[in-house]
């Protein structure tokens, strides 16, 4: 039987994500010196916007007895913890001291790295989440998929 984390915890780990998405995001489409990477940075900072709100509100209605009865064993909540900040989280400083992040085709790259990382968590969790919560990461994982095939497509005109 699959370790069932709990739905708090993992609203917590992906509300954290989309809201490094949407910061990303915005700080690259500030910097972008190309209109269409612009856009689409702009488009993809209001989508992880809209996916930290979705993730919000899921948690604001879990009922209070999921938050009492959830699942909490140390060893699960410390493996979704290190896996999810080796694999989303962004290095902010690493970014900013380095100019050559500023550039559009670095941009996107790491734009496209960082969906990958988002998917593989999200795929990472499905067998971890109660049914209800899966539909709504279903379709959380479209979308991704979807920034993803658009990044791809705008990197390929570089």
């Amino acid at each position: 039987m699959p370790i069932l984390f709990s739905d708090k915890d993992i609203l917590e780990m992906a509300i954290h994500i989309e809201e490094e998405g949407e910061k990303f995001y915005n700080l690259f489409s500030e910097k972008a010196f190309k209109d269409e990477v612009k856009k689409i940075f702009n488009f993809l900072a209001l989508e992880e916007r809209r996916h930290a709100e979705t993730f919000k509100e899921i948690y604001k209605n879990l009922e209070k007895e999921e938050f009492l009865t959830a699942y909490e064993d140390e060893e699960a909540n410390k493996y979704l913890h290190a896996w999810v900040s080796a694999q989303v989280f962004i290095d902010w400083d690493r970014i900013l001291k380095e100019d050559t992040f500023f550039n559009s085709s670095s941009a996107i790259d790491l734009a496209i790295s960082l969906e990958k990382d988002s998917l593989l968590f999200y795929y990472g969790i499905l067998d971890h989440l109660k049914e209800k919560s899966k539909k709504i990461v279903r379709e959380i994982i479209n979308q991704e998929r979807t920034h993803l095939e658009q990044l791809i497509t705008l990197k390929k005109s570089f």
